[in-house]
C-alpha cells in the first residue's frame, strides 16, 4: 500500500492551472496555465521566486532544458524559448496552429518534441531551434507523449482513442494500439517495454510493447478521463477530472491509494497534470482549483 502525506497546497495563480516542469534549481517548480503567467516556487518556504513570464495566451505546456531554458507551449500554437539566467525570450517559434498540448526531450538526439492539437507532432533541433520533422498521426488532438527509458521509442496518445508506437531512430511507426474509447489521454512508460496508457473512457491499460502490442491489463481507474500519468520505481500515479489523484503499485493495480478532497485534503476541480520530483522525492498536482498540492509518497510494507 501506498501512503501520500499532503506537504502544502500552493496558491497564486489566478485561473486553471495545466502545466509543471522543474524548476531552475533543487527545490523549486514552475506552474503555469490559463493565466497567462509562468510562476517559479521554492518548495522550501511554499512562495513564488522572484520570477515571472508573463504570455499572451494561456499556457498547456512547460519543458525545462538542463536548466539554462524554458520551453513554453501555449493554446495557439506558440513555442517560446526562455534563457533561465536573463529571463528573456530567444526564440519565438510559431509552427503549430493550435494548442502545444505536451513537450519533452530527446537527450540523445539533442532534440524535443511537441504534441499539437492539431494531431500532430513536431521534431525540433534543440541547439538551433531548426524543424527537424513534422508527423501527422490523426484527426484528433496529441495530448500526451513519453519515451522509454533507453530513449527508443515513442508513445503518442491520440484523441481518437489510439496510441502509436514511433521508433526515435527515424520516427518510424511501429505499432499502433486501440487502446482507448473516445480518447487516449496519457502514457508512461514502467520499462523498455511496458507501457501504461489512460483515456477519456477512464480505464488504465498496461501493454507489451515487445510482443506486438498485447494488451496486459485493463481496469476502470478513475469516474472521468485520466489526463496524466507519472511514476517512479514501483509506483504511478494518476491525474484525473474526477477530481483525484490515485497512487498504484506497478506489481498490484488493484488497490490504489486515492487521494481526493474529502480525506486526503486534495483538489476541488479536475486535477489536470502531475510532475514526480526525483530530487525532492515529492509528488506534485495541479488543476481546475488554480492550485498545486505537494504529496510525500512512501511505500508501506
Amino acid at each position: 500500500m501506498i501512503q501520500a502525506e499532503k506537504i502544502a497546497q500552493l496558491r497564486t495563480h489566478s485561473a486553471a492551472l495545466y502545466a509543471l516542469a522543474p524548476g531552475r534549481q533543487a527545490n523549486t517548480l514552475f506552474s503555469a496555465g490559463a493565466g497567462k503567467v509562468v510562476a517559479e516556487w521554492n518548495l522550501e518556504t511554499f512562495e513564488t521566486n522572484p520570477f515571472a513570464i508573463r504570455t499572451e495566451h494561456a499556457v498547456y505546456s512547460l519543458l525545462n532544458l538542463k536548466n539554462t531554458h524554458l520551453v513554453i507551449g501555449t493554446i495557439r500554437g506558440s513555442m517560446h524559448i526562455i534563457d533561465l539566467n536573463s529571463k528573456q525570450e530567444i526564440r519565438h517559434l510559431k509552427f503549430h496552429n493550435a494548442g502545444v498540448f505536451h513537450m519533452l526531450e530527446i537527450p540523445n538526439q539533442n532534440e524535443v518534441v511537441a504534441a499539437c492539437s492539431d494531431g500532430s507532432i513536431s521534431v525540433w533541433n534543440e541547439s538551433e531551434w531548426s524543424l527537424n520533422r513534422h508527423l501527422s498521426l490523426s484527426s484528433e488532438k496529441i495530448r500526451r507523449l513519453a519515451v522509454n527509458p533507453s530513449q527508443t521509442l515513442l508513445a503518442v496518445a491520440c484523441g481518437d482513442g489510439s496510441v502509436y508506437i514511433l521508433e526515435l531512430n527515424g520516427y518510424k511507426i511501429v505499432e499502433k494500439l486501440d487502446a482507448h474509447v473516445d480518447g487516449a489521454n496519457s502514457v508512461y512508460f514502467t520499462s523498455d517495454d511496458t507501457l501504461i496508457t489512460g483515456g477519456k473512457d477512464a480505464h488504465l491499460k498496461r501493454w507489451s510493447i515487445i510482443d506486438g502490442g498485447i494488451q496486459l491489463d485493463s481496469l476502470p481507474a478513475h469516474n472521468y478521463n485520466i489526463y496524466d500519468i507519472v511514476g517512479h520505481n514501483q509506483w504511478i500515479a494518476t491525474a484525473s477530472r474526477d477530481k483525484t489523484v490515485k497512487l498504484w503499485e506497478l506489481d498490484n493495480l488493484q488497490s490504489p491509494t486515492r487521494l481526493d478532497r474529502a480525506k486526503a485534503g486534495g483538489h476541488i476541480n479536475s486535477v489536470n497534470a502531475a510532475l514526480w520530483l526525483e530530487k525532492e522525492q515529492l509528488l506534485a498536482t495541479c488543476g481546475d482549483d488554480r492550485s498545486i498540492i505537494l504529496w510525500r509518497i512512501k511505500l508501506r510494507k
